[in-house]
């Protein structure tokens, strides 16, 4: 497994935030609750618009027409009564009821034709209307009765019987016949009002119906956007879980929420932070594994060293010795084993040394192909020796790379020689360099068997080897040279079969890195 944790795709930024998103839905529910209030506010009026037209429009027609009903009623009343019963005083109580019905008459038209008219709708314009035009009818026919009432008055004033009762019979039928028409003006006038208070009644009634129906609606609508709102904010809440997960410790990748808006990129950016925490913590234990590593090995060597090179010294001596008194094959064969024994001591006493006296990287801007064309050579004849072949590739032109040359030649030896020993068979290396980026990267491949998935995160671990000798500092060695310079070092598997190592160096060297340069 390749130490750089395989990061989320980028993301499109959103096309609709969260904010938007919300201000949305909750701009649908502010949407109904004003259509609701809307409405009640337009059926407020129309009732106060029902109200105000029975109360200012058809009230004052009915009372208008209520007392010329009654004037009329009078009228015909005293006009059915015999000439004897008439006094002197009929005459001024008629004269007088006659005067008012003119004038009730004028009012009634104008109650119709003023308020009535004007704050009605269309129906009740149209009633107006054709009210007064029956009124006028009215109006026109009791016209004739101011002859006849006339001619009642003289009659009555000369005592003569006949005269009067002849007035009274001719004015009897016209008064009889304005009071049926007055009467009929009336119960119209009386049903239009009845007709009207219901359909006011009904029109409140589905009024607050329908206010209740977008009331409730109005609620569902609120409770849909809580719960779309507590939707697109319930990714907030698995991201502050996992945030408190990885306060506690927990430092294991994980797939980002997988949302469409700022939280999937907080998400996504988070993860990254994750894992780059995670990776600078592996570091930071490695390193401080390694400095460990390197105290005690700078002890246990300093302890040994003195001593591994008193008895290489004895053993020359000894050889000497052995040699003039004629030492027979087996004892030579056993100083022989000595002496490897000896340099394998003092070869893994120098590996310790290097993992505790690795020095700082002295920075130089120099030519990184040139540098790995002259490892290759280098390593050429040992490669040879193991029936390996190593083919280099570079991509030109490449940019300066400032680099310490003896600390990264030291690693590309590193991994050319772990190359060849991945194949005791033989086999072709392939080192590629190329610019990606700020960086150029070198790759070397080799088609050994493979680091199985379950060990490659251990292959730069100190002391960790695959094979059967060796110290196991190698990699980490190799590693701790590579990030010493700012940049990384990654194991992944081979297409095909085999290893890929994967050396990325910034082209400008890291701050920590120039304070040591030249």
């Amino acid at each position: 497994m390749s130490e750089r944790a395989s990061l989320p795709p980028p993301r499109r930024a959103p096309t609709k935030t969260i904010a938007t998103r919300i201000l949305a839905s909750f701009g649908v529910t502010l949407f109904a609750f004003a259509v609701t209030v809307g409405f009640g506010i337009s059926a407020q009026e129309k009732a106060a618009a029902d109200s105000d037209e029975l109360a200012k429009g058809y009230v004052p027609v009915a009372l208008r027409l209520g007392e010329l009903l009654a004037v009329q009623t009078t009228i015909a009343t005293l006009v059915e009564k015999s000439p004897g019963e008439h006094d002197p005083s009929t005459r001024y109580v008629v004269e007088q009821l006659v005067k008012g019905r003119r004038a009730s008459f004028g009012e009634t038209r104008a109650a119709m034709t003023g308020e009535l008219f004007r704050r009605g709708s269309g129906d009740t314009r149209d009633l107006a209307l054709l009210l007064a035009g029956s009124l006028d009818g009215a109006e026109s026919f009791v016209l004739a009765d101011k002859v006849v009432f006339e001619q009642l008055f003289l009659a009555l004033e000369r005592g003569d019987a006949d005269g009067a009762n002849r007035a009274l019979l001719a004015a009897s039928p016209i008064e009889i016949e304005c009071t049926k028409r007055l009467r009929g003006l009336s119960d119209r006038l009386a049903g239009a009002m009845d007709r009207f208070g219901q359909e006011a009644k009904a029109r409140e009634r589905r009024a607050i119906w329908q206010l209740g129906g977008l009331a409730a609606l109005t609620l569902f609508l609120g409770a849909g956007v809580s719960l779309h709102a507590r939707r697109i904010l319930a990714p907030l809440e698995r991201l502050t879980e996992r945030a408190q997960a990885v306060a506690r410790g927990d430092l294991a990748p994980k797939a980002p929420v997988a949302s469409e808006d700022e939280i999937g990129q907080l998400s996504v950016a988070f993860e990254k932070m994750v894992g780059a925490v995670a990776r600078e913590r592996a570091r930071a234990v490695g390193s401080e594994r390694l400095a460990a590593i390197g105290k005690m090995a700078a002890h246990v060597t300093h302890e040994i060293r003195n001593p591994l090179s008193s008895i290489g010294l004895n053993i020359e001596l000894l050889e000497e010795e052995l040699a003039k008194g004629g030492m027979g094959g087996e004892g030579r064969a056993l100083l022989a084993a000595i002496t490897r024994e000896v340099q394998r001591l003092e070869h893994l006493s120098e590996e310790y040394l290097r993992v505790a006296r690795l020095p700082e990287p002295r920075m130089e801007s120099d030519d990184l192909p040139a540098l790995v064309a002259e490892v290759v050579a280098f390593a050429k004849p040992e490669m040879t020796r193991s029936a390996c072949t190593v083919e280099t590739r570079v991509d030109e032109p490449l940019p300066p790379t400032i680099f310490d040359e003896s600390q990264i030649r030291q690693a590309l030896l590193n991994l050319l020689r772990n190359a060849r020993e991945a194949m005791p068979d033989g086999g072709k290396v392939d080192v590629t360099v190329r610019g990606e980026g700020m960086s150029v990267v070198v790759r070397v491949e080799d088609e050994g068997g493979g680091i199985p998935d379950e060990i490659r995160a251990r292959v730069f671990d100190p002391f960790f080897s695959t094979k059967g000798e060796g110290t196991g500092l190698g990699l980490a060695i190799t590693r701790q040279i590579v990030e010493a310079h700012g940049g990384t070092l990654a194991c992944e598997p081979r297409p095909g079969g085999g290893t890929t190592f994967i050396v990325s160096l910034p082209i400008s060297a890291p701050r920590g890195a120039r304070r040591g340069a030249r």
